[in-house]
């Protein structure tokens, strides 16, 4: 005959009910894990939508600042010279930092608008940047220039004249320049003659 033993019996039936206990409490575990795979998964396909959509119109948005920077600089070329290059504007992304090449393009040549022959189409670039990207964050519309088309030639400072009043008009911005040349003041609203006498600076309107 086995002797019974109550207290090994007592332990064996108080562990049986702890493992109970602790596979029920593993059970739930389990079945909250699997709800909040369920959970991050349809968060992960919801992401990669986001990311796709991010994607698409990032894309659309600098192909349309490419489009508005080229075309702006590229008419202010068109203004002033008679056979101009084409002014490209590429956005790449380098080491996670988003940059823009500027390129003169001629047929299939292209090169950076510094390295072009006498720097007058480089001035009207630069110049011809400046209210593209005000366009794109507009803060005060006026622009103070001094000397901006120093290496423009003699007999395309009327047609800078010009083309100033055109983008001054379309796009609703005032210029204030300061300028040697005396044909570039052409088609100003206003032009002030700066002369010194004594040491004193004399301002003159001219009529």
């Amino acid at each position: 005959m086995v002797d019974f033993d109550l207290g090994e019996f007592t332990n064996a039936k108080e562990k049986f009910s702890d493992d109970k206990i602790e596979r029920d409490s593993l059970k739930t575990k389990i079945q909250n894990l699997k709800k909040e795979k369920i959970f991050l998964e349809e968060r992960l396909l919801d992401a990669e939508e986001v990311r796709q959509i991010i994607q698409i119109v990032s894309k659309k948005t600098l192909a349309n600042l490419e489009f508005r920077i080229s075309n702006l600089v590229t008419f202010a070329l068109a203004s002033v010279f008679p056979n101009p290059p084409e002014f490209v504007a590429s956005i790449e992304t380098r080491r996670n930092q988003t940059e823009v090449d500027m390129l003169f393009k001629e047929g299939d040549r292209e090169q950076a608008p510094l390295d072009s022959d006498g720097g007058g189409a480089a001035d009207i670039s630069a110049f011809a940047l400046r209210p593209t990207f005000w366009t794109l964050d507009k803060t005060r519309p006026t622009f103070l220039l001094d000397e901006p088309f120093r290496n423009v030639s003699p007999n395309f400072q009327n047609k800078v004249s010009q083309m100033l009043t055109r983008i001054s008009e379309e796009l609703g911005i005032q210029i204030i320049m300061v300028s040697h040349a005396e044909d570039i003041n052409m088609a100003a609203d206003k032009t002030f003659r700066v002369r010194k006498e004594d040491g004193i600076s004399i301002v003159e309107e001219e009529k």
